[in-house]
C-alpha cells in the first residue's frame, strides 16, 4: 500500500492538477474539526502547486509508524489512514465547496491547520499542514508566501494578513498516509492522548504493576513528557513483562552489569527518581550488548529485525 502511494506522490501532477484549500479548527463535537473552504487567487494556487514538488523530492523512502519511530532524511513514515481520525478530516473537506466558503478575515483566525487538495480526475491527494507560528497578522520572514484576504479570497501578495510556508506535514493518498512531520501528525491527529490514554491503561494493569514495589516514582518520572509516554504506550504494546521469566532475568542481568537498579526480597523492581529512566530502558529491551565487540548500546527504536518489512 505505502510503495504504491509513495510512488503516486512522486508521479502526480500537480501543474494540471484542480486546487483548492480548505482550514480547519477544533471541535468539541463527535466530528473533531470544523472546516471551511478558502477562495484563492492563481498566484496563490500557483504557488501551493510548488510547495509539494520540492517536499516529495526528499521523500525516497519510508518506515512503519511506530511510536518511538521518525522519519530518516530522505523519507516519511507510514501509517494507514483508518487507523487516523483523517477520515474525519476528509469528510468535511469533500463537501461541495461553495456551500462551505469563508466570508471575512475572522474565520480564519485560530486555524489548527489546513488541507490543500490537489485533483486531477477522480485522484484526489490530500496535502496537510498545522499551522505555523506565521499563522497570525503582521508577520515579516523570508521564504514564505504571504497572504491578504480580500472581496472574499486569500491573495498572494505583499501583505501581510497571513503567510503560508512551503511544506506539509502529511500526505494521504487512498488508504495510505505519508508522514513527514510526526509531532505534527500526532498533535493534529490526537495520537498524542493515545498514548496518555495507554499509559492510564498500564498502571491498571494487574500484571504489569506487580513488577514493582512502588509506582509512584516511575508514574513521577514519565508526567506528561511526550517522549516518556510513547515509550510507555511501546512497553504496553510489546508486553515483554507477560514472560514469567522475564522478571527473574531482568534481576539477574541488572546485577551482573551493575545498572544500579533496585529490587526488594521477593525480587519486586524498586524504582527510585535516579532509576526511572533506566528501568523504561530496560522494560522497551532498549539496553543492548554487540556480541562482535562486547559493546553495550542504548539503541533509540528497538525494531526487531525480523519485525520489519
Amino acid at each position: 500500500m505505502t510503495d504504491q502511494a509513495l510512488e503516486a506522490l512522486q508521479e502526480f501532477d500537480f501543474d494540471s492538477a484542480g486546487v483548492h484549500l480548505w482550514v480547519f479548527k477544533s471541535s468539541t463535537t463527535a466530528a473533531r474539526f470544523s472546516a471551511s473552504y478558502v477562495r484563492i487567487d492563481e498566484g496563490l494556487e500557483s504557488a501551493l502547486r510548488d510547495f509539494p514538488k520540492a517536499e516529495r523530492a526528499m521523500m525516497t523512502e519510508w518506515v512503519p509508524y511506530g511510536h518511538l519511530a521518525q522519519p530518516t532524511e530522505n523519507g516519511c513514515l507510514s501509517v494507514a489512514a483508518v487507523d487516523t481520525d483523517f477520515h474525519l478530516l476528509k469528510a468535511l473537506v469533500d463537501r461541495p465547496e461553495v456551500e462551505h466558503a469563508i466570508t471575512s478575515r475572522d474565520q480564519l483566525k485560530n486555524a489548527l491547520g489546513y488541507v490543500v487538495k490537489f485533483y486531477e480526475g477522480e485522484r484526489v491527494l490530500y496535502a496537510m499542514r498545522r499551522s505555523p507560528a506565521t499563522w497570525r497578522t503582521a508577520y515579516r520572514k523570508r521564504g514564505v508566501v504571504n497572504m491578504l484576504f480580500q472581496n472574499g479570497e486569500l491573495s498572494a501578495v505583499e501583505g501581510v494578513d497571513f503567510t503560508l510556508e512551503p511544506g506539509f506535514d502529511l500526505f494521504a493518498l487512498d488508504d495510505a498516509l505519508l508522514v513527514s512531520n510526526k509531532g505534527a501528525f500526532e498533535s493534529l491527529m490526537r495520537y498524542r492522548a493515545g498514548f496518555v490514554s495507554a499509559f492510564g491503561e498500564l498502571q491498571d494493569e494487574e500484571r504489569f504493576v506487580s513488577l514493582f514495589t512502588d509506582m509512584a516514582p516511575l508514574v513521577a518520572h514519565v508526567g506528561t513528557n511526550g517522549t516518556h509516554l510513547r515509550r510507555m504506550a511501546v512497553i504496553q504494546e510489546r508486553k515483554l513483562y507477560d514472560n514469567p521469566k522475564y522478571l527473574g532475568t531482568l534481576r539477574e542481568v541488572c546485577e551482573k552489569y551493575q545498572w544500579g537498579v533496585q529490587f526488594d526480597a521477593a525480587g519486586h523492581i524498586v524504582p527510585t527518581k535516579e532509576t526511572a529512566a533506566v528501568i523504561m530502558k530496560l522494560l522497551l529491551d532498549q539496553r543492548l550488548i554487540s556480541e562482535i565487540t562486547a559493546i553495550m548500546y542504548d539503541v533509540p527504536n528497538g525494531h526487531r529485525l525480523d519485525a520489519v518489512q
